[in-house]
């Protein structure tokens, strides 16, 4: 991807930037936003603001990058529009629109279980494990972006799924890894 020609306002680099991008954007952001054209205005705002900015770094982990600025994005949004006690309440892992299709198609005893216990993890555990298992995002582009340092995301990581192991059986949680985390 060409991001050096997107920054340089090539239409053809937005569009496959954009493209890349746009699912793992929208899946986040629905963890931020319960209204879907609410998190579209926002990816749409932000690839435009991007787009229209000449003063964008030039070296940059695009991924990374367009993650940690929506993020902010919905959580400014957020901030304005709702009680900030309430907030990091509002995160919920299971609007992302990979699970939406995965629970639409397979209603199974074993998804509903992995659901509840997945949902029962606090809402920063659930964060790190999205960011780390299904984004593919480093611990350290986590912390980040989250504002805590590495070690706290790993901690955060390792409860959570100690925590899922003792919940679940072993064919439950290679289902969760499978399932959730595309990784095998």
């Amino acid at each position: 991807m060409s991001w050096i020609g997107f920054i340089q306002g090539n239409q053809s680099s937005f569009k496959e930037i954009y493209d890349a991008h746009i699912d793992d954007l929208y899946g986040y952001g629905r963890q931020y936003h319960y209204d879907k054209d609410t998190v579209l205005d926002c990816i749409h705002d932000l690839f435009i603001s991007l787009f229209n900015n000449p003063k964008i770094a030039k070296e940059v982990n695009v991924k990374y990058y367009l993650f940690a600025a929506l993020r902010r994005k919905l959580l400014r949004l957020k901030v304005q529009t709702v009680d900030i006690e309430t907030l990091s309440e509002d995160i919920s892992w299971t609007n992302s629109h990979e699970l939406d299709l995965i629970n639409d198609e397979v209603e199974t005893k074993v998804v509903r279980v992995i659901k509840e216990k997945v949902d029962a993890l606090p809402k920063r555990q659930r964060e790190v494990l999205f960011l780390r298992y299904y984004l593919n995002f480093s611990y350290d582009e986590i912390a980040r972006m989250m504002g805590v340092n590495v070690e706290t995301c790993r901690t955060l990581s390792f409860r959570a799924i100690k925590q899922l192991k003792v919940e679940l059986k072993p064919i439950e949680l290679f289902t969760i890894f499978y399932i959730f985390f595309n990784k095998f």
